[in-house]
C-alpha cells in the first residue's frame, strides 16, 4: 500500500515539473490507461474510439475538470476555455462568427502586413545572429490577433502582454497537486502572487481596449470584441464587463500562443530535417519566387501546409485536455466512476504505436495525398474536437502557414552546435531553455 502511494506521489510531481517528460514508454502502445490518486482516479483514453466518446458522443457527461479550469482560471476567469453547460454554449454561439471562413480573405492582409513587419525586424539583426525566436514570433501573433478580435494594433503594449503570460506561466503554468488531490478551491496555491500579478500587467492592455468601445469605421464587420459589447441577452441585458474581459483574454491566449509554438517548433524540425527544408524551399520558390506571398497562394502552398499539420502533430502546443465524468460511464468496456478525471493526451495520441507509421519521424509527407488518407480522424487532435473543438481552427492554420512561408521565403533557421533544445509540457508545450535558431538569409 505505501509503496504504491510512494509511486503514485513519484508520479505527481514528474508531472507537476513536466508533462510530456512523464509518460512511460508502455503508454504509446497502451489504449486506456488508469491512474490511482490518493482520493480518486485518472482514465487516461488513448485511442480514436475512446476519444470519439468523451469529446463527440457522451461528450455531456464531461465538463472541463479543476487540473484544467485551476490552472487557467486566475487569467481567463469565466471565458470560453474554463467555463462550461449553458454559459459556455452561449459564449461560444456569440464568439464564433468572428472567425467564420468568409472573413479569412480579409484576415489574410492583416497576417500579412504584421508578418513583413517582423521580417523587417529580422532582417535588421545581424547575419547569422542567434535570436530566441519564441519572442518575435509571440510578438507577431499577438499583434494579429488583436488587431483582428478586438480592432486595435498591440505595438509597445505587446510586450507588456508578452512579459505577462511569461510570468503567469511560470508561476501557474504547472500542474498543481492540490487538484490531483482533490484539495477545495478556496486553499491557496503555489505562486499565487506571482499569477495575480501577472494577470494585473495583463489587464492593463485589455482593459484599455474595452474602455475605448468603438473607434472602427461602422461600415466594417463588427470585430469580437465590438460583438460582445454589443450582446444583449432576452431580457435586453448587456454582457457583463468582467465576462468580456474574460472572453478577450481567452481569445488572446488561444489565438496567439499556440501559433507561435508551432512556428518555432516547425523551423526546429527543418533544422533536423534537410530534404524536408529544401522542399519547403523548392515549393515557395515555384509558387511565390521574390514576390510578396498572397492570400491566394495558400491552396498552392501544400507542402508548408504539411510540414505544419506535421509540426501540431509532433509537438501540439495544447498537449493535453482534461475532463471530469459527471455521471457513472464505460468508455471502450472500461468502467469511469462518476467524479473520475479523463485525461486525453494528444502528445500521447499523436505518438501512438498503433496509429501512426513511424510515429515519432517528422514525415510532413503523411498530410499529403495519398498518404493523408491513412490518418484517422480522433487519432489527430491538435484542436481538439467534437463540440468544444477550437472555433479559430481555421484561422489559425492560415496563419500558420502564411507566417511560416513567409520565413522559410527569407531565411533558414538553424539550431546553434551543441544546442539541445526539448519540450516541456506544463500550460503549453514550449521549448526549453528556448527556441535560439541562428538566422541566416536566404533572399
Amino acid at each position: 500500500m505505501l509503496a504504491a502511494l510512494f509511486d503514485d506521489i513519484k508520479y505527481l510531481l514528474r508531472a507537476r515539473n513536466n508533462v510530456v517528460a512523464m509518460w512511460p514508454k508502455s503508454y504509446y502502445r497502451k489504449e486506456f490507461i488508469t491512474v490511482r490518486y490518493p482520493t480518486r482516479q485518472m482514465f487516461i483514453v488513448n485511442s480514436p474510439a475512446g476519444v470519439q466518446h468523451v469529446m463527440v458522443s457522451n461528450d455531456k457527461n464531461y465538463r472541463k475538470s479543476p487540473v484544467n479550469s485551476q490552472t487557467l482560471k486566475p487569467l481567463l476567469g469565466n471565458g470560453l476555455f474554463v467555463s462550461n453547460g449553458e454559459l459556455w454554449a452561449r459564449q461560444r454561439k456569440v464568439a464564433s462568427p468572428s472567425t467564420h471562413g468568409s472573413r479569412l480573405p480579409d484576415y489574410a492582409a492583416t497576417i500579412i502586413a504584421c508578418g513583413e513587419e517582423m521580417i523587417a525586424e529580422l532582417r535588421a539583426a545581424p547575419e547569422g545572429q542567434v535570436v530566441d525566436v519564441t519572442e518575435p514570433f509571440t510578438l507577431v501573433t499577438a499583434e494579429i490577433i488583436s488587431q483582428l478580435m478586438f480592432g486595435y494594433p498591440l505595438k509597445e503594449r505587446g510586450q507588456v502582454m508578452y512579459e505577462a503570460f511569461k510570468e503567469y506561466s511560470a508561476s501557474h503554468g504547472r500542474v498543481h497537486i492540490f487538484e490531483f488531490l482533490g484539495l477545495p478551491t478556496w486553499l491557496p496555491r503555489p505562486g499565487g502572487w506571482r499569477g495575480r500579478r501577472a494577470v494585473k500587467r495583463f489587464d492593463s492592455v485589455l482593459l484599455d481596449f474595452l474602455k475605448a468601445g468603438r473607434t472602427r469605421d461602422p461600415q466594417a464587420s463588427p470585430t469580437l470584441l465590438e460583438m460582445l459589447i454589443q450582446y444583449r441577452d432576452p431580457q435586453g441585458q448587456p454582457m457583463a464587463p468582467n465576462l468580456i474581459r474574460d472572453e478577450m483574454a481567452s481569445i488572446f491566449l488561444a489565438g496567439h500562443e499556440t501559433t507561435a509554438l508551432t512556428l518555432g517548433w516547425a523551423f526546429y524540425s527543418l533544422s533536423q530535417h534537410p530534404e524536408a527544408e529544401k522542399r519547403v524551399h523548392e515549393e515557395i520558390d515555384r509558387v511565390v519566387g521574390d514576390r510578396p506571398i498572397r492570400f491566394e497562394d495558400v491552396p498552392q502552398l501544400t507542402y508548408s501546409r504539411a510540414v505544419v499539420d506535421e509540426t501540431l502533430r509532433l509537438y501540439p502546443p495544447v498537449h493535453i485536455f482534461s475532463r471530469e465524468a459527471i455521471e457513472d460511464d464505460e468508455i471502450c468496456g472500461n468502467r469511469v466512476p462518476a467524479g473520475s478525471y479523463i485525461t486525453i493526451a494528444s502528445w500521447l495520441l499523436h505518438r501512438h504505436e498503433k496509429y501512426w507509421e513511424e510515429p515519432k519521424a517528422f514525415r510532413p509527407e503523411r498530410f499529403l495525398p495519398p498518404e493523408v488518407q491513412k490518418v484517422q480522424q480522433f487519432a489527430y487532435i491538435p484542436f481538439g474536437t467534437g463540440s468544444r473543438v477550437c472555433m479559430g481552427k481555421h484561422l489559425g492554420l492560415l496563419e500558420a502557414t502564411l507566417l511560416f512561408a513567409m520565413v522559410a521565403q527569407s531565411f533558414r533557421l538553424r539550431v546553434p552546435e551543441g544546442a539541445v533544445i526539448e519540450p516541456l509540457g506544463r500550460m503549453t508545450l514550449r521549448p526549453t531553455p528556448g527556441m535560439s535558431l541562428r538566422i541566416e538569409r536566404r533572399r
